[in-house]
């Protein structure tokens, strides 16, 4: 029972979590068409956000709500998949992982925005062959397009062929797996 209680707060927190980065990256893209996407991260999200953008409306510039609740969310998936015996009274409890479980749940948070980021490469190479006139393409342009044009300032297209896409999903991987991979052990060595 409890591995599926846990497996269901992964899966749940995990999804709500990617959805609140997804939605916080909307905010920054100006649409020309009513977008999907948009909708979609505002219904999964706007519950939690109702309460928390109050409190943080004191903070300059963009709202970091969604962020913050991204953030919240894998917290709560980190401190579920720790033993029941660790969060006993052996080895200081959950006081003893919270600050790493926190420093770990931003962590996660910086790799759910690459991973959106890698889904936008992603859909709107596949978009615009099979259909460019899909209401995502704006959305997903708006997310990639900032990243795409400097890129293209360096690298010519091949004829009619643009690997600017490809090298940006390259460059994604490699913050991934070195940039955010380093951050992770860096903080599971401190722990």
């Amino acid at each position: 029972m409890i591995d599926w209680g846990r497996s269901l707060v992964d899966l749940v927190g995990t999804f709500l979590a990617s959805m609140a980065v997804l939605r916080y990256l909307l905010e920054g893209v100006v649409p020309k068409r009513p977008n999907p996407l948009m909708k979609l991260a505002v219904t999964l999200t706007e519950f939690a956000l109702h309460w928390i953008r109050p409190v943080l409306t004191a903070l300059p510039g963009r709202d970091r709500s969604a962020l913050f609740w991204a953030w919240f969310l894998n917290l709560i998936v980190f401190l579920s998949r720790l033993s029941l015996p660790a969060l006993g009274l052996g080895g200081g409890g959950v006081g003893h992982f919270l600050p790493w479980g926190m420093a770990l749940a931003l962590v996660e948070v910086v790799r759910q925005i690459l991973y959106v980021w890698m889904a936008a490469v992603f859909l709107l190479a596949v978009l615009s062959w099979i259909n460019p006139y899909s209401p995502l393409l704006d959305a997903v342009e708006g997310l990639v397009h900032p990243f795409l044009r400097v890129l293209r300032r360096f690298i010519r297209p091949l004829g009619s062929i643009d690997l600017s896409p490809v090298i940006l999903m390259l460059f994604f991987q490699f913050s991934l797996t070195i940039g955010v991979g380093a951050l992770e052990m860096l903080v599971q060595r401190l722990m």
